[in-house]
């Protein structure tokens, strides 16, 4: 590629979003470029592995917490008092459903509500380390060993990993090896099957190989 389209094209992408690249490559559009695809691919290679994550964390997560409270819509157990956002979360949840002209259910509620609302409940939240995580939800990992703090820490910084790919962001500058490993460490927690199934079929070793 000549270097005046590869300037024409970073123009289209976004001269700010491309400055950030062209930092990186002392200057170079043709190399900034190339990295900027890169970065797209490794996104999507990413993707994979994150959404079994999330899925497994939601599936397992909800599991537990119908089977503590006793019923499908778990979050109006009068016991559970989460915290004012969560039940802003829960609420959105079910109008978003709504507008589709369905009826609000807990189970496209549970569908509905993001990962970021599932990683909240293992957080501090109003007393969630007695109200939820010690009467049954470390259950929904039973391979890990260790305060709830920690797991939410782990599971936190994956999430906002989530974000940046699913924005758009920037993750080729990080150590990417160690977010994969990462990911498949909170997978393991869940289930040592279900981790060597999403590593076995992960496309992100191949693709970090093939970094410009």
């Amino acid at each position: 590629m000549q270097e005046a389209e590869a300037r024409r094209l970073g123009h289209l992408l976004s001269p700010v979003r491309m400055a950030e690249y062209e930092a990186r490559c002392a200057g170079d559009p043709v190399v900034a470029l190339r990295l900027h695809c890169w970065n797209t691919e490794i996104s999507e290679a990413f993707y994979g592995p994150l959404q079994y994550l999330e899925v497994s964390m939601r599936s397992v997560l909800t599991s537990r917490l119908i089977t503590m409270f006793g019923r499908a819509d778990w979050w109006a157990h009068p016991r559970i008092d989460l915290t004012y956002g969560a039940r802003q979360r829960i609420s959105e949840a079910a109008q978003q459903i709504q507008r589709t002209g369905l009826p609000a259910d807990p189970q496209l509620i549970t569908e509905e509500l993001s990962f970021g609302f599932y990683v909240s409940l293992l957080g501090r939240g109003n007393n969630y380390d007695q109200r939820l995580w010690r009467p049954g939800l470390y259950q929904a990992f039973p391979h890990f060993r260790g305060p709830r703090r920690e797991l939410h820490r782990k599971v936190d910084y994956l999430r906002v990993f989530r974000n940046k790919i699913a924005h758009h962001g920037p993750i080729h500058h990080r150590h990417l090896v160690a977010d994969h490993d990462a990911i498949l460490e909170c997978l393991g927690f869940i289930d040592g099957g279900l981790a060597a199934m999403v590593e076995r079929h992960s496309r992100v070793k191949g693709v970090l190989a093939r970094r410009p």
